[in-house]
């Protein structure tokens, strides 16, 4: 992996004020608060790749907080492929919930209720995507 500022490869979609760069540009912080979150989407589109994500979820109760890392289409049948992590009560276990569309279906939901606490650390998420496979 090579390290690249975040502005070269990716736009924040709203919340402008709730990314916060570091190390010029190569790190950000996303930032929840009582009003909002924010998001980003890249700049570029692909066909396939391995896409990855270095994530530290919300510590204490964070029921009603879904944390998204997903790929999207453009077009009109929606293809997607999602890491969704859903809040919690406090001292309840965190679930990673993923889920792939193609053209448009989704239904294809797995949870998986983490045996770690994703609260203590960042922890690499990763999506590996190719024309046989989706790891």
């Amino acid at each position: 992996p090579v390290d690249v500022p975040f502005g070269r490869n990716y736009v924040p979609t709203w919340a402008f004020d709730h990314i916060k760069s570091f190390d010029g540009g190569s790190e950000i912080q996303l930032l929840l608060d009582q009003y909002t979150g924010t998001g980003f989407q890249s700049k570029g589109s692909y066909l396939f790749g391995h896409f990855s994500m270095n994530i530290k979820m919300v510590p204490g109760d964070s029921a009603g907080t879904v944390t998204a890392f997903y790929l999207s289409s453009q077009n009109a049948e929606h293809d997607e492929i999602d890491f969704e992590f859903l809040g919690n009560r406090t001292g309840e276990p965190y679930i990673l919930q993923t889920n792939v569309f193609t053209g448009g279906q989704g239904d294809r939901e797995q949870r998986i209720f983490l045996w770690f606490d994703p609260t203590k650390a960042y922890h690499r998420y990763s999506v590996l995507w190719n024309m046989y496979q989706i790891v």
